[in-house]
């Protein structure tokens, strides 16, 4: 006999067996000798700047549940750890961090580039060894020796490579384009990278001159001084007549504006006056109108009246040159009130744009910047990147189905196609110093894209970096070693399974095909799914100014990994939002002690590992339920259906085997049963909760099967017996006995009393229970079990199909009490009931309470109504 603690205490075990998992080499499918199918999965690299959230937990629990199981199913699996750099982000931090500290007002400016990059440089790993070792108290079973980080050496590699291939394709420019920027962070922001926020603002209705024809409406005002042109829909009868047209305006910039009047099938005629006061330098959407007016040969210009410093410009008219946006907008509409332009003016809410990491409202501005062609044909290749990027989802890469990407859940593939059909070129250029610098270098008018400087005097290397995207984009294969000539990407490459929030979306997944298909002419990866965002208890985001974050560590320290990781998994379903709160892991601690003390009552019974051979009707059902929950549980996680390989586990191991058959099994002992029983179930449990099924493998394996269960073979199904007379004579039995069980409380009758059973049925299925009296009895705690041919007078009754189950109750409960009981609870019910009728009679209430308020009336009529029905069954028992 053996004997296990009386309970479990993570603590104890955790970094333990973690150390022992290291230290098998089985993290590393190198080591994994008799598989040959891979299964590869690239960890999102976190960025290094500060600590893990439980949104990472919830990625580390998928990640390391799949590639935990896809290892015990034999697969040469393989989970690729790694970091990320998080240029803007950490630099934005670490500057953040600078200026708090009242040692330095400018970091830029009083450090230096060297002196700014060795501060964060520390910084960067310092949360890096912080990040690692989370991760690793999460239990996530990843390859150490394959550790990647987006700003380390091979990586720097695979960045200058793709750089250099793509400039030297002419996929990507050096050009002057409308951007997002960051006044406050002096840097660039791609579009995909700005937060939108919702804030009021006025809308103005004016025109530019008593004479000008056409009225427009905006709500910046002072981007006005540097419209080119007005545009309105071609088949707008108002203003067809003026299209083509020319207007001169003095509206006090630097000169009068020159305004054409254009067509243009974008603009909307019933939205506003119609029309639309085209700011080339100073929106994208009328910026790609310009590109599209020059393409037809009708150069409308450009002029930028907002500078990098979010200051006025001298284009913008002495008057106005060195105000703020905000205080030119005041007196610009000053100007149009006192020259009685100004129509209307309106509150609205504006949908603002700010940056991600500085916070502030962006400014479209027109700047010379680094870009990625999107929708130039790629030499030799008859297609654009914009093109692969929406065929790797469609017909598969290249039109070979077996090179197609499948997005669980689906709804996600019309969220990617929409955002491939609405792509800009990629702005990747930032004016930042922490992250890949710009492999060109410039001497005058020449410009070479070269990781070293090219040969001779005077070359200067471009000062922007790379947005941190450009690098993650090639996580898949740099991270195999390429482009090293030993790298790994013929045995690993395309990766199997890729799992992210669907925010990322568009960072992520979408340039990660654009690349792997673009350098290597194959996808990134087969399968991706997409989860939601882990939300707080009242389905706000976590946050640190709402107070409400929770410490993944601080959730392990107190109630175990395992607890975490189950707690995480319960309600997750793909592409939808989910809901954490510290119930959640108290409940899946529940959980965990459970298993544990289900195995040291069997391994107490002393019972040895073999085949699964029942004999009895209990030990028959457990067992085919054993092969339904392996079936189940085999296709829920193929199918990516976590949440509900984990229900089905709990129900398993909480209602079908504590709370029957191990009642069961003691009128009928089996102890190598229930063990082999458990043998199954807790390498079902490994990929949930690997650490307690860790220590109960130890004690349950068989001398000839590996000694970690994270090595172990995954059950099949087709092993274990199946008996569909079992199941169905099984739940006959557990039908009675939770009839017997009902009807205790019902009658106010003690649990643990003894009570007399009477069952009216026909003679196989009366032969089939009497073959099982035994057990019925110990389970129901019965006095007796006998058939009868007719009602017995004052019995509880449940029907069951074709069978029908007495309680006498005489003897049992005083009757007349009980009468005299339940007639009091009828009246007062009755009473209740005609109270609130009355009350959803009356229109006016009816009319005036909050439709929530007269909805729960309605309930609480109804379960009132439902009880006061149950008292008269009762009564009429009686």
């Amino acid at each position: 006999m053996k004997e296990l603690p009386k309970a479990y205490s993570p603590q104890e075990w955790e970094d333990g067996l973690y150390q022992k998992w290291e230290d098998s080499g089985f993290f590393n499918p190198d080591n994994l000798t008799d598989a040959t199918e891979p299964f590869v999965l690239m960890m999102p690299p976190p960025n290094v700047t500060g600590v893990l959230h439980l949104g990472h937990a919830l990625e580390n629990t998928l990640m390391d549940t799949m590639i935990r199981y896809q290892r015990m199913q034999g697969k040469k699996a393989l989970l690729v750890p790694g970091t990320d750099h998080a240029a803007v982000a950490t630099q934005a931090r670490v500057e953040g961090n600078l200026v708090k500290s009242g040692k330095y007002t400018n970091p830029r400016e009083e450090l230096g580039r060297e002196g700014l990059l060795e501060k964060i440089r520390e910084y960067a790993e310092e949360c890096k060894a912080t990040i690692l070792g989370q991760i690793r108290k999460m239990g996530t079973s990843a390859d150490w020796s394959r550790l990647a980080y987006t700003f380390d050496e091979q990586r720097n590699q695979a960045v200058n490579e793709v750089f250099i291939k793509m400039f030297d394709a002419g996929l990507i420019y050096r050009g002057h384009r409308v951007v997002n920027w960051s006044v406050a962070g002096q840097s660039t922001c791609s579009d995909d990278e700005l937060v939108h926020v919702e804030r009021p603002g006025k809308l103005y209705t004016f025109t530019y001159s008593k004479d000008f024809p056409i009225p427009i409406a905006t709500t910046r005002p002072e981007t006005k001084l540097g419209d080119n042109a007005v545009a309105v829909h071609p088949d707008d009868k108002r203003y067809a007549q003026y299209i083509g047209q020319t207007f001169t305006v003095d509206v006090g910039a630097a000169k009068p504006l020159e305004l054409q009047i254009i067509a243009d099938e974008g603009i909307d005629p019933e939205f506003g006056t119609g029309a639309l006061g085209v700011t080339t330098a100073h929106s994208p959407v009328d910026y790609a109108m310009y590109e599209k007016q020059k393409a037809a040969g009708n150069d409308i210009g450009l002029i930028q009246v907002i500078g990098v410093d979010g200051k006025m410009t001298t284009a913008a008219g002495p008057e106005y040159e060195g105000l703020s946006v905000e205080e030119a907008r005041a007196k610009f509409v000053d100007w149009l009130r006192d020259q009685e332009l100004l129509q209307n003016e309106e509150d609205t809410v504006q949908n603002v744009g700010t940056s991600d990491r500085f916070k502030d409202v962006v400014e479209p501005l027109p700047l010379t910047q680094w870009f990625v062609d999107v929708n130039k044909e790629i030499p030799g290749r008859g297609k654009s990147l914009k093109d692969l990027m929406r065929e790797a989802v469609t017909t598969g890469h290249n039109g070979d189905p077996n090179q197609k990407i499948t997005i669980t859940p689906t709804r996600f593939e019309k969220t990617y196609f929409r955002w491939i059909d609405n792509l800009r070129d990629w702005c990747i250029s930032r004016q930042i110093w922490w992250g890949h610098r710009i492999p060109v270098w410039y001497r005058g008018d020449e410009v070479v894209a070269s990781v070293d400087a090219p040969e001779g005097e005077g070359w200067v290397q471009d000062e922007d970096t790379l947005d941190t995207w450009f690098s993650s984009g090639m996580w898949t294969f740099s991270t195999l070693g390429w482009p090293s000539p030993n790298h790994e990407l013929v045995q690993f490459h395309p990766t199997t399974w890729m799992q992210m929030g669907y925010e990322i979306l568009f960072f992520w997944m979408a340039r990660m095909v654009l690349f792997s298909t673009y350098i290597h002419d194959e996808i990134p990866f087969k399968d991706v799914y997409i989860h939601g965002m882990l939300r707080a208890k009242d389905g706000q985001k976590f946050s640190k100014s709402l107070g409400n974050g929770i410490e993944p560590l601080d959730v392990i320290a107190q109630y175990g990994t395992d607890a975490l990781r189950y707690s995480l998994m319960a309600g997750v379903s793909p592409g939808n939002d989910s809901r954490f709160y510290e119930e959640k892991v108290e409940s899946a601690q529940r959980m965990v002690n459970k298993l544990w003390n289900i195995a040291r009552y069997t391994l107490m019974q002393g019972g040895v590992v073999g085949e699964l051979k029942p004999v009895t009707i209990a030990e028959q059902w457990i067992v085919s339920r054993l092969h339904e929950l392996t079936r189940d549980v085999t296709t829920d996680i193929d199918s990516y259906a976590f949440s509900r390989a984990a229900e089905r586990l709990r129900e398993f191991t909480w209602n079908d085997l504590a709370d029957w058959y191990v009642e069961a099994s003691k009128t009928q002992q089996n102890p190598d049963l229930i063990a082999s029983v458990l043998h199954v179930l807790v390498r079902l449990w490994h990929p949930l909760m690997p650490y307690v099924t860790e220590v109960l493998w130890s004690e349950l394996r068989t001398d000839d099967e590996s000694a970690l269960a994270m090595v172990a073979t995954w059950p099949k199904a087709e092993t274990i017996p199946y008996s569909a007379d079992a199941m169905r004579q099984f739940t006959g039995i557990a039908e009675i006995v939770s009839a017997v069980r009902s009807i205790k409380p019902t009658y106010k009758i003690d649990p643990a009393a003894t009570v007399p059973v009477m069952i009216m049925t026909d003679d196989a299925q009366w032969d089939a229970l009497a073959a099982n009296a035994e057990l019925i009895t110990q389970l129901a705690r019965l006095q007796s079990l006998d058939r009868t041919a007719d009602a017995p007078a004052q019995a509880a009754t449940v029907a069951l199909g074709t069978m029908t189950v007495y309680v006498p109750l005489a003897g049992l409960i005083d009757i007349t009490a009980e009468k005299v009981r339940l007639e009091e609870e009828q009246q007062q019910l009755e009473a209740y009931i005609d109270r609130v009728q009355k009350k959803l009679n009356n229109e006016q209430f009816v009319s005036n309470a909050p439709a929530k308020v007269v909805e729960g009336e309605k309930e609480k009529c109804a379960a009132a109504q439902q009880k006061y029905d149950a008292i008269t069954i009762q009564l009429a028992t009686l």
